[in-house]
C-alpha cells in the first residue's frame, strides 16, 4: 500500500511539474512587437542584451516590408527571423540623423522565447505606412536589430484581426472585390 501511495504521489507531482509552466515560460509565450504605436520619451527598456551598443530610440517608418529570412520551412541557417529597412523620422535618443535608413533584423531564434510566439509585424498597407517607435541596437556581431516589446493579448488580437481582414480582401475567392 505504501508503494502504491508513493507512486501516486510521484505521478501527481510529475503532473504538476509538467503541466504548470513556470512564470518565465508563460512570459515567453507573451505576444511581442518590434514597432510601437505609442510615442516614447527615449527611455530604453531593460530587455536589451547586455552587449547592446549604439542604442537609438526613434520614430521610424518602413522603407520596405519585413521579409522572412529562414526559407520556406525554417531550414535556412541564421539567427534572425525577419529583416527590413526603416527610415528615422524623429530621433529621441542616440546617434543618427533624421532621414537615415537602417537595415535591421528582428526575431532572434535563440531569443529567450520559443520560436512560435505571436509577433505583431506590420503587413497591411495601412500598417506599413505608419510611423512607429523603435529601438535599434548593434550587437557584438555588428548587425543592427530591433528590440522587442511585450504587448497585451488584446493588442495582438486587434493587430491580427486587421491583418486577417486585409488578407481576406486580397484572396482571389474574396467577395469584397
Amino acid at each position: 500500500m505504501k508503494l502504491f501511495e508513493l507512486c501516486l504521489a510521484f505521478a501527481a507531482l510529475s503532473g504538476v511539474i509538467v503541466c504548470a509552466p513556470p512564470f518565465a515560460h508563460a512570459q515567453a509565450k507573451a505576444p511581442i512587437a518590434y514597432f510601437l504605436d505609442e510615442t516614447s520619451d527615449g527611455a530604453v527598456p531593460n530587455n536589451l542584451p547586455a552587449n547592446a551598443r549604439d542604442v537609438i530610440v526613434a520614430k521610424a517608418r518602413f522603407v520596405e516590408p519585413p521579409i522572412w529570412l529562414l526559407g520556406r520551412h525554417g531550414e535556412v541557417p541564421g539567427n534572425d527571423v525577419f529583416a527590413t529597412k526603416v527610415e528615422i523620422t524623429d530621433l529621441k535618443r542616440g546617434s543618427a540623423e533624421n532621414g537615415r535608413v537602417f537595415d535591421v533584423r528582428m526575431g532572434l531564434r535563440t531569443d529567450y522565447r520559443d520560436f512560435a510566439h505571436p509577433v505583431a509585424i506590420p503587413r497591411t498597407p495601412d500598417q506599413l505606412s505608419q510611423e512607429y517607435t523603435v529601438i535599434i541596437y548593434s550587437a557584438e556581431d555588428g548587425i543592427r536589430r530591433l528590440a522587442s516589446f511585450m504587448i497585451s493579448p488584446s493588442q495582438h488580437a486587434r493587430w491580427e484581426a486587421e491583418v486577417s481582414a486585409f488578407l481576406r480582401g486580397q484572396s482571389p475567392f474574396s467577395t469584397n472585390k
